[in-house]
């Protein structure tokens, strides 16, 4: 794997004794540089998993992920997000009693994306550049007209926007989104696919979880498909469609490729 900017390698999870991710042989698969990887599988494949396990949320029983040449699996997960790794979750994270754009300038402080990093305002001190930063990431995904308003005004979609504005206020060398389509109305999704192709223009690595197949075949380079917390099959988006295994295993044996 020496060259891929991320290297996942042959990791293995087991929870209460049963293996969720790995298998015997161990799960591996890797990223170069600016490339945008889809992660796919049936419910219950360990995509949520693999992604704790990338980040630091959980370490491996074996195996190691590596982020360009750094074993991540040895940090915690602050020095994981120190060394440019940001992340996505299922559910929206927020803090309700801050502005739109309040929320953004605490995920500016890489070692604080928390509760009292947001109750001492500590970004306060920080100058006028940063809070001009953050109006910019803003306005790249479509919320520079909410920025004094409560996050508690954001609709589902708008929050999952905002978070990602809040990791992209720390220009992150790789992004992992974690279903980003929940929950998000169609015209937010066509707003949110033309944000990450642009992202991936601009040479941000990125690894994307999702269930909207369409959205996600549609501007990702390369696809990963899990089963049962093993590597079912990879490819162009183009081959993981005629794929007869992830035909029948994920997209169901009626589907037309």
């Amino acid at each position: 794997m020496t060259g891929d900017f991320l290297a996942v390698d042959r990791i293995t999870r087991s929870f209460g004794g049963l293996k969720a991710v790995g298998g015997d042989a161990g799960l591996s698969f890797s990223i170069g540089k600016g490339a945008f990887l889809g992660l796919i599988g049936p419910n219950g494949a360990g995509k949520s998993t693999v992604f704790n396990l990338i980040c630091g949320v959980l370490k491996p029983n074996s195996g190691q992920v590596i982020l360009d040449g750094t074993v991540l699996s040895d940090l915690t997960v602050s020095e994981i997000a120190a060394r440019g790794l940001g992340r996505t979750f299922q559910t929206p994270r927020a803090f309700p009693s801050l502005s739109v754009l309040e929320n953004v300038l605490v995920g500016a402080d890489n070692e604080g994306e928390h509760v009292l990093a947001a109750l001492s305002r500590r970004w306060r001190a920080r100058d006028a550049e940063l809070t001009e930063k953050a109006f910019d990431v803003l306005a790249r995904v479509g919320l520079a007209d909410r920025a004094a308003d409560s996050v508690s005004n954001l609709s589902g979609g708008e929050l999952r926007m905002l978070e990602v504005a809040r990791q992209l206020i720390r220009d992150p060398r790789i992004l992992l989104l974690d279903e980003p389509t929940a929950g998000v109305d169609p015209n937010l999704q066509r707003k949110l696919s033309a944000l990450l192709a642009g992202l991936h223009r601009d040479g941000t690595t990125m690894i994307v979880v999702e269930h909207n197949l369409h959205f996600l075949l549609e501007i990702a380079d390369r696809v990963v498909v899990l089963q049962s917390g093993e590597l079912l099959a990879e490819g162009s988006p183009g081959e993981i469609k005629s794929d007869a295994r992830v035909i029948s295993a994920y997209l169901g044996a009626n589907h037309a490729a």
